[in-house]
């Protein structure tokens, strides 16, 4: 994991007083699922170029004391989510795919090439919710609440749609968003039933130009093309 030591050594640099990747070997070696993660990470830092792997981490770092309750460096994942976007695109042969600095600016996080024409990709998490931060807190079990996605999802999904839209407009009548959905069901077990609710939404409301991860470590995935959708 290269690429990840590099990202933790500058972490470490820039907030000498955070302890949150002390004994980050050893707790990977404890800890398979831990490890685990960061691989996901690594396999997608290791698609940047040089310039866009610099610019990721100066993003990361700004971000890395951005917390929400109950999450710690959520503002920090969300930045180096940015990863699996440019790999998604680069896959795809779109030329000049870079990341893109905070500029002080409304500019989408990631900008691409098709020919001549440019193109921009914001990319979009959305984690748990609230509420489940709270039931995991709670250790209690919970049975049923898994079984289809919530209004506050399809909410915060349309929310993310439209933020995205905006950023890429800032920049090229044309892009993508992606949006990185990490639902409360972590085993993604309901993952059909999330899919023909999110189809059934992108119908409904001709959402068009929209790619969809489904957790960090699972190849789950589904592209909104307005009245068509495609996934695997």
């Amino acid at each position: 994991m290269r690429r990840v030591r590099e990202l933790i050594q500058e972490i470490r640099s820039h907030y000498p007083q955070d302890s949150f990747f002390d004994a980050f070997a050893d707790s990977c070696r404890t800890n398979p699922e831990k490890a685990k993660a960061y691989r996901t990470y690594d396999d997608a830092f290791r698609w940047l170029d040089a310039d866009s792997w610099a610019t990721l981490r100066t993003k990361a770092v700004a971000h890395f004391r951005d917390h929400r309750p109950g999450q710690l460096k959520q503002g920090f994942f969300n930045q180096l989510n940015e990863a699996f976007a440019y790999r998604h695109l680069a896959q795809r042969g779109y030329q000049g795919v870079r990341i893109l600095p905070e500029q002080g600016v409304r500019v989408p996080d990631i900008e691409y090439f098709e020919g001549s024409q440019r193109y921009g990709c914001e990319v979009k998490t959305l984690g748990i919710s609230d509420e489940e931060i709270a039931r995991r807190g709670s250790r209690a079990v919970f049975s049923n609440v898994y079984l289809q996605l919530s209004d506050l999802f399809f909410r915060k999904l349309r929310n993310a749609i439209a933020a995205a839209r905006s950023q890429i407009n800032s920049h090229s009548p044309l892009g993508l968003a992606y949006l990185v959905v990490v639902p409360d069901d972590f085993a993604l077990d309901n993952y059909d039933t999330y899919r023909h609710d999110i189809a059934a939404f992108a119908r409904a409301e001709d959402v068009r130009d929209v790619y969809i991860k489904f957790g960090l470590r699972f190849n789950l995935h589904m592209q909104l093309r307005g009245r068509l959708t495609t996934g695997a």
